[in-house]
């Protein structure tokens, strides 16, 4: 891990952007965030940060959100040419989540519909890369400040992707989004579950009455079935395209009544089923946010500030990015189909004892070693000390 922030320059962008801290005695700004991020990385559970509000951080933490822009900065165009080696399209996954807190004296927090006090965690992934995080209060739209997201801290690390595909949830079902997209040369597919949204597009297909073999099959079996159709949604400027998939079967269980999912998409010239398993796709994304917040244990913040628990945010989406990088910098090839919780475990909290013996070092581990074999490939990539 240390080899990792001296490779991103962590420590000086810290030391330059982050000035919070207004007497010289103690543990540095640089020492007290780095200590954060690396206690993420190695699993542990902080109950003990609220010196983060100790001063008046609200108007510092530009500096910190800066930091994460400018890790994202030098990662996310290797992750962004590999999506086009790969699927071909960039992917970009837009979302919110809620965070409960369990204290009664956090500021800015509100009731959500589960009746829990709660704030807002708006995220922004490309690929499986956390690029951007805000805490927002809890009252706040559940759709967030997604434009300064997208153009602040995602739009200029995209700016020479040949093709980028974002998709987004319901919540994001919007025209502001759609306009954003085609102005940006973006394709997007947002999910329409809303009954009221989706009721327009479903009575044009109940009108068009189309017969059997009109319906596009998704898969071998004809369990699903897709149309597009065009409409347009009161306020919009033009017609929009949408895909309406039928499903027939849930697992072997055929069912009584059909189930119909409405897609919101740019394109029409592409397969039906390409448009719906690239949308689908984004549930590996959803589980890039679940996992941190997970793994880190991110789901309750742990300031009464709201100001330092956006802080304390800011360093969990930095902790992410120095653990993905492990497995393409020093693991074997199959380390990356594991999530963030194998990696804390097996490689990061390793536990060994170095000994000397005739002129040599050796490392002893445990039994309970289950991961000799990462270890000893990362003993391989990593120079002589």
């Amino acid at each position: 891990m240390a080899r990792l922030i001296r490779f991103l320059d962590l420590g000086d962008v810290l030391r330059r952007k982050v000035r919070v801290k207004r007497r010289r005695r103690g543990c540095s700004d640089e020492q007290n965030l780095l200590a954060l991020i690396l206690s993420f990385c190695g699993g542990g559970h902080l109950s003990d940060v609220d010196d983060l509000g100790a001063d008046s951080v609200a108007c510092r933490l530009a500096g910190l959100r800066e930091c994460a822009r400018l890790v994202s900065r030098r990662l996310v165009p290797q992750v962004a040419r590999h999506s086009l080696e790969t699927p071909g399209y960039v992917p970009v996954f837009v979302d919110g989540s809620g965070i409960e807190v369990s204290g009664r004296h956090c500021d800015g927090t509100a009731r959500g519909y589960n009746g829990e006090r709660r704030y807002w965690l708006h995220s922004v992934f490309v690929g499986a890369a956390w690029v951007s995080a805000r805490l927002n209060r809890g009252g706040t739209d559940v759709k967030g400040a997604w434009r300064e997201q997208l153009e602040t801290d995602v739009a200029p690390l995209l700016a020479a992707a040949r093709r980028v595909w974002l998709r987004a949830d319901s919540a994001y079902y919007c025209r502001a989004l759609a306009d954003r997209c085609r102005e940006r040369g973006w394709e997007y597919s947002l999910s329409v579950t809303d009954p009221r949204q989706k009721a327009p597009v479903l009575r044009i297909v109940a009108r068009m009455a189309l017969a059997e073999r009109e319906w596009t099959a998704l898969d071998a079996e004809g369990r699903e079935q897709a149309v597009l159709v065009y409409y347009r949604p009161s306020r919009w400027a033009a017609e929009e395209a949408y895909v309406v998939v039928r499903q027939l079967h849930a697992g072997e269980q055929g069912l009584l009544e059909p189930r119909y999912t409405v897609l919101l998409v740019s394109r029409d010239d592409l397969p039906l089923a390409e448009l719906v398993r690239g949308h689908r796709s984004k549930q590996g994304q959803e589980h890039a946010q679940k996992g941190p917040l997970t793994d880190l244990g991110l789901h309750h913040p742990p300031c009464k500030s709201y100001a330092a628990n956006q802080a304390f945010y800011l360093c969990g989406q930095i902790a992410p990015w120095l653990l993905w990088l492990l497995p393409y910098q020093l693991l074997p090839g199959e380390a990356r189909r594991h999530g963030l919780r194998p990696l804390i475990r097996h490689f990061v909290r390793t536990v060994g004892r170095v000994v000397r013996s005739g002129r040599r070092q050796r490392l002893l581990l445990g039994r309970g070693n289950r991961r000799p074999d990462w270890l000893l490939h990362a003993a391989g990539r990593l120079e002589p000390a």
